[in-house]
C-alpha cells in the first residue's frame, strides 16, 4: 500500500512537471511575429479612427491588406508553435495624426516580420505578409499625401 502511494505521488509530480515544462509563455517565444501582430492591430485602429468620407475606399483597402497580413503572420506563428492569443498591446500615438501613426505602426510591423523566422513549415508566409503590409502602407501614404494637399 505504501509503495502504491509513493508511486502515485511520483507519477503526479512527473505529470505536473511535464505540463509546466511544455507551457510556452508569450515572453519566452520568438518575439518578431507577436510584435508585428500588435503593431498591425495598432495601425488598423488608427486607420479606423480617421473616418473622413473621402478616404473610405483607401481605408477599406488598407484594412483588407492588414487583415491579410495578420492572417499570414498568425499562420507563420502557429506553425512555429507561438501563441498569438496573448499579444502585448502596442503603445498609442498622437490622436491628431491617425494616418501618420498608422504608417509608423505599419513600418514597425514590416520590420518585425522581415526579422521573423521563416521555417520550412511556413516558407513564403513572411514574404506574403510583408507584401500585404507594404500594400496597406501604400494606401496610408496615399491618404497622407491627399490630406497634405496633394492629389
Amino acid at each position: 500500500m505504501k509503495v502504491l502511494k509513493t508511486f502515485s505521488l511520483a507519477a503526479g509530480i512527473l505529470l505536473s512537471l511535464a505540463a509546466v515544462g511544455t507551457a510556452t509563455p508569450a515572453q519566452a517565444q520568438e518575439p518578431h511575429y507577436l510584435a508585428a501582430i500588435s503593431e498591425l492591430r495598432a495601425a488598423r485602429d488608427y486607420i479606423q479612427a480617421d473616418n473622413r468620407a473621402g478616404f473610405n475606399e483607401l481605408r477599406h483597402h488598407a484594412n483588407l491588406e492588414i487583415d491579410a497580413a495578420l492572417k499570414e503572420i498568425k499562420m507563420a506563428a502557429w506553425d512555429d508553435g507561438k501563441n498569438t492569443r496573448f499579444v502585448p498591446r502596442s503603445g498609442g500615438g498622437a490622436p491628431w495624426a491617425p494616418m501618420h501613426d498608422a504608417k509608423h505602426w505599419l513600418d514597425l510591423a514590416k520590420d518585425q516580420v522581415e526579422h521573423g523566422v521563416d521555417t520550412p513549415q511556413n516558407t513564403g508566409l513572411r514574404e506574403r505578409a510583408s507584401m500585404h503590409i507594404a500594400e496597406a502602407a501604400n494606401a496610408v501614404e496615399h491618404m497622407i499625401h491627399i490630406e497634405d494637399g496633394g492629389q
